[in-house]
């Protein structure tokens, strides 16, 4: 194997970054490969869309981020600030701006972001170097599998995933959830519920948006705007099914705010984020966003 690998190098020649297709065969280079799917409540599609001529006001609360799967030492966590910075700015393209005193907000949006890495039990054998993947469901939902019939929408026991009608009769969008059910992922989730009715306690919800990436080959610092940006145009809008975009080569995520009013209003109003603390979360019941005041 070693004399293989020698004649193979040897056979490229002196490597130059004009010469490099050997080390890519090797060590491929992976691209930003984005699965965006929208979940809309009746209660949403009461609601009209949102627009940069007609935009939309929220308040933000911010999960921060979490690990939703198996957990990998040495991930690299991006500053939370440029993170909530990059996902206002998404979401002010799409016609979602921050509320303020003269633009009440209508909607109550809460955002995480992270891994849902697959989870693998081993059983204790020294033949067993695969492992079993204990979580394949949670990833399939993530992505919007119920979607496609590959996995039931919310965890029941008394529904056998591997009967689904996806799983007998796959088409390409099914085969690559399915595949990348087996993948490490990074995750975006944002959800949309009524502001009015959460500052009554009340729970309406509208609308979820989840954004996730295969991580091999990333990192997630260089990749959760991209992640964002090349999802942006499906955050608060339904989708019939999982969407894949896929970013070329030499893609750079530039977000673009929009037109000079937005972009005036995104600099001249501070993003004010309320933060959820996971372990004080289970302790207690969230308490109701405040108005702003006038």
């Amino acid at each position: 194997m070693k004399r293989l690998l020698f004649l193979l190098l040897a056979g490229c020649g002196p490597i130059s970054p004009a010469s490099t297709g050997i080390l890519d065969w090797i060590f491929p280079k992976h691209d930003v490969q984005v699965i965006a799917v929208t979940d809309t409540t009746p209660a949403g599609l009461l609601r009209r869309p949102a627009s940069s001529a007609n935009p939309i006001y929220y308040q933000a609360v911010s999960a921060g981020y979490r690990d939703f799967g198996g957990i990998i030492a040495g991930e690299k966590i991006p500053p939370k600030e440029e993170i909530m910075k990059t996902i206002a700015k998404v979401l002010a393209k799409q016609g979602y701006l921050p509320g303020t005193a003269e633009h009440p907000p209508a909607l109550l949006l809460i955002w995480t972001w992270g891994t849902m890495n697959t989870d693998m039990m081993y059983s204790g054998d020294s033949d067993d170097t695969q492992g079993r993947q204990i979580n394949r469901s949670q990833l399939l939902r993530f992505m919007g599998g119920y979607k496609l019939g590959l996995v039931s929408k919310e965890p029941s026991a008394f529904s056998n995933d591997l009967l689904m009608p996806g799983t007998l009769f796959r088409d390409a969008d099914s085969e690559l959830i399915a595949d990348l059910a087996s993948e490490d992922l990074y995750v975006v989730a944002i959800s949309a519920y009524d502001f009015a009715a959460a500052a009554e306690s009340k729970k309406v919800q509208l609308w979820t948006t989840k954004i996730s990436c295969p991580s091999r080959g990333l990192a997630l610092p260089e990749t959760l705007p991209a992640m964002l940006a090349l999802a942006g145009p499906h955050i608060g809008r339904e989708t019939a099914k999982p969407v894949q975009i896929k970013a070329a080569d030499k893609f750079k995520p530039e977000v673009r705010i929009g037109d000079p009013i937005t972009v005036e209003y995104m600099e001249k109003t501070p993003l004010s984020v309320v933060e959820i603390n996971p372990d004080t979360a289970k302790k207690k019941k969230a308490t109701p966003v405040p108005s702003p005041k006038k």
